[in-house]
Order: C-alpha cells, then structure tokens, then sequence
C-alpha cells in the first residue's frame, strides 16, 4: 500500500521523479505568474480537456509554417507542419486513452466521533478495454486527486477539508492502493464528490483531466462526524419530577410500583396486600388487620429540548450544547427512561429540511436516531415567519408533554480554563433549566378569547402575527435552573 505523499506538481510542471521522497517545496516567487490555461469540457466518462498555452502556440506554429511552405513551394515545411500538427494530435489522444482505461474505487469509515480523524482509501486499476494491445498505451505520471467536502451549515454548499496537493504515479500496471489521511474532524456530513486523475504522458503537451463519481449501492459515499460523548453523573435529576414507576416510560398501561423502606402509616388491610407489611402490634390491639403504608417512591424523568435559535455566543457554545444533548440522552438510556429530543425549530419545518434531507431511512429510534439529528443540526437564524396552516410545524408543541423538558440557555458569560495541553481557555458556559409549565402562553395577548376551548392547536393557525407567536418560535428562555456547565468537564459532575 502506497502511502500519500506530498506533491507540487501541477498542469505544465516537470514530471516528479519518485513517489518515494517527497521533493522540498522551493520558496515562493512573487514574481511568478502561472500559464494561463483553458478548460474545455467533453461531458464523456466525465472528461476534461485542459490546453495551456503552448498547445495554441504549437498550433498556430503549425499553421504559419504550412503557410509558409505554401509561399516558398518546400516540401520540407510542409513536413514540418505536419510533423507538428501529428505531435499534438498523439499528443492529445493517448492521455484520453489512458484516462478511459482507469478504474477507481473508494473505501471509508462511515462513523466518526469528532475531532477524531479518519483515512479515504482508493484503488485504482486498468480495465485493460484494449485487450492484448493495451501494453502498447501504458499508464504513466498519473496525478491523483482526491475531493472530500462538508456540507456547509445551509445544508446545500460545500466547502473543501482535504489539502489541494495531489499524489503523483509512477506507473499504473496493476491495482494500487492510496491512502488519504484527512485532518481532525468536525461535527457534521463530509461528502465524497469525487476522485480526480489527470495525465499529459507521454508528450506534456495537453492535459487530460477525469472525475470519477465513486458511488456504493447508487448512494453517495459519506462520512458522518457524530458529537462526542461524556459521561454524566445525573445530580440534576433530583430537581425533576419523578413518576411511580420506570416502567410507565415504556407503556402507559403499566401497574408496577416501587416502594421505598420509608415508613409512614399503617392502613386496614385489603385484598392483594403482602402478609409480609402486616403490622401485627397494631392488628393485635385494635383487632383488625392493619399493614404499614410505605413513602411511594418516585423515578425523576425529562426531555430534552435543544434550541437553535437561541444567541449563542460562540461556535464552541455550541458545540458544548450539542455534547451535552446526546451526553443526556445516553444518560436517560442507561437509566431504563426513554427521553425524547425535542429541537426547536422541528426538524419537520422548512427551516430544518436541507439540513436533514439525508436522514437514513429506516433508522431506530431512540439514541441511534438522536445521534443522526445532532450530527446534522446548525444554528438557524431569529428571522422566522408567522405561523400558518402551511408552516404550523416550525413551532413548538408542549400540549402532549407530560414529563419535565430540561433545555440549555447560553450565559453571555466568559470564564478562564487551564487545560493541560492548551493552557489556558476562554469558556462560554451553559445553564441547564426546567422548562416552567405554560412558558408558550401569553395571557394578555389572548384575553379577549377566554379560557374555554383554549388548545395549542388553535393558535396555530392564528393568521396575524402575534406575541405568542414570536415567543413560541423563540422558544423557552427562563426556568430554574438545576445545572451549570462551563467546559466539558463539568457534565461529570452534572
């Protein structure tokens, strides 16, 4: 397997040596300016013709000297042109030839956690579409590039992550393997647009240049950054509400309870009690049978609401948020609870769909799900619209919630860190609040339509602009707070 090494060489350039000791790059000429060149699309197996300005200049030589064998009647000249004339032809035909013949494929990691680095392999070999007389156009200098991009926080641009220096081959007689090692990576879809190989062998006089689309199943080749993961302690949960019984999280229609050793009363028997909570001084005095009551106890239970168009301060604000979210997530699972992901605005709103148009299908839900989502997410601008009939899904919903909904606040706030590698750092820290029962209604806005009747679904489709409308796509920004993280090794402590 050949390792990537670094190369300078570009359309015009002189061929490289070796691949196996990257040259030193010479100081930069500021003095220097580059051929000017032109491209010349041929919209076959995605081909592209690049003439510098030699080849014009070969061509119209070429032309002028035919001319001039015309004038003087020498049959020399016009040997000459021809001669010219059949050096940019073959010049030009053996490189397309070469470039038709190469076959790629690509090989990477789907899942990565971020600031983890990952390596795009490709293979490259001839499909020998000549047959036995393929020996005669070998593949030589072939120029490798790869074009690996993330998806840009609209959800529709991209932008480049890998370094634009290409690999330079020797020689292509059998399969050969190239690895890509990319940088850190960040949160968030990375795309494989394609794999770039261009050549001019033999002559060096036009370029011939071909992207290959390397697809698996007829599904772009992708790479998804999830937000890492850190383990919570779960001391905020004493804060919360807490139900009778874990299993309700699960069904509805369960009947289990848990009981604590907390003694409160003692009650007259009835059917189904245990004999075992018989509280037989008391039976023996009052000449009934009495058992002792105990302290219910209660499970604490919470969505999580994460709000994108809250002002966040920084980047890394953030990217705090989101570490936590699925941090909190993992820690409502590992407790039995099902909590559910609540992003503000929904993913099912205009707002949200170029973000999450590349949703796997058919996916489980619950973290696998969660992961997806929060991988995707971005901030999204304060500048909503009205809510209507056909937008009604860029609100909030709280009508069906019956647990408590815990969200992070971003704190204008900055506080000094020491890391032991990076020293010191500035944080921007997050405060975790419950969310306070009835924060989307503004009383006074709808004074005049009464109580009776009142759901959350009628104020969807309120037509005028409103308070509450504003006010519930903003979503909730005030509650008790129960929780403070200033850098990511607080969620331990969380």
């Amino acid at each position: 397997m050949h390792r990537l090494k670094k190369k300078t060489q570009g359309p015009g350039d002189q061929p490289l040596a070796s691949m196996e000791a990257a040259p030193a790059v010479p100081p930069v000429n500021p003095d220097y300016k580059p051929p000017k060149i032109w491209q010349l699309p041929i919209g076959v197996f995605g081909m592209k013709l690049v003439m510098e300005t030699r080849f014009i200049g070969m061509i119209v030589c070429a032309v002028l000297i035919y001319v001039f064998g015309a004038v003087v009647a020498n049959e020399w000249m016009y040997l000459l042109a021809s001669g010219f004339l059949c050096a940019a032809v073959i010049g030009a035909l053996i490189p397309f030839l070469i470039l038709v013949d190469v076959k790629g494929e690509c090989s990477m990691p789907g899942e990565v956690l971020s600031y983890e680095g990952t390596t795009v392999i490709i293979k490259l070999k001839r499909r020998n579409i000549l047959g036995p007389f393929s020996w005669l156009i070998p593949a030589k200098w072939l120029r490798l590039n790869v074009d690996v991009a993330r998806r840009g926080k609209d959800g529709r641009t991209f932008e480049k992550i890998l370094p634009p220096e290409p690999v330079l081959i020797e020689s292509l007689d059998d399969e050969k393997w190239f690895e890509f090692p990319t940088p850190l990576l960040k949160r968030g879809v990375y795309l494989l647009k394609g794999v770039e190989i261009s050549t001019c062998f033999p002559l060096g006089i036009v370029w011939w240049s071909r992207t290959m689309k390397v697809q698996d199943n007829k599904k772009d080749i992708s790479i998804t950054v999830y937000p890492r993961l850190y383990p919570v302690s779960g001391n905020f949960m004493e804060h919360l509400r807490g139900v009778s019984s874990l299993m309700g999280m699960a069904s509805h229609s369960s009947k289990i309870t848990h009981q604590s050793t907390s003694f409160r009363s003692v009650r007259e028997y009835k059917s189904g009690d245990s004999l075992r909570h018989v509280h037989w001084p008391s039976t023996a005095r009052l000449g009934k049978m009495l058992v002792r009551e105990f302290d219910q106890e209660t499970i604490p239970v919470f969505d999580l609401l994460l709000n994108l168009r809250l002002p966040y301060k920084n980047a890394e604000q953030f990217e705090l948020a989101v570490s936590t979210a699925i941090s909190l997530c993992h820690l409502g699972y590992n407790r039995g609870q099902l909590p559910e992901l609540l992003i503000n605005p929904p993913i099912q709103s205009k707002e949200m769909q170029a973000l999450m148009s590349d949703l796997p299908e058919n996916i489980n839900p619950g973290l696998q799900l969660y992961s997806e989502i929060l991988a995707r997410v971005e901030l999204v601008s304060g500048n909503f619209r009205t809510s209507t009939d056909d937008d009604a899904d860029a609100l909030l919903d709280f009508s069906v919630v019956e647990k408590d909904v815990v969200t992070l606040i971003p704190s204008a706030e900055q506080v000094m860190k020491y890391h032991p590698e990076k020293g010191d750092v500035i944080c921007s820290p997050l405060e975790l609040i419950v969310v306070p029962f009835g924060w989307d209604f503004d009383e006074d806005a709808y004074a005049s339509q009464g109580k009776e009747g009142f759901s959350m679904a009628s104020l969807r489709k309120t037509k005028t602009r409103s308070q509450e409308d504003v006010k519930r796509a903003m979503g909730p920004t005030q509650g008790e707070v129960v929780g403070r993280i200033e850098w990511e090794k607080d969620l331990e402590a969380l």
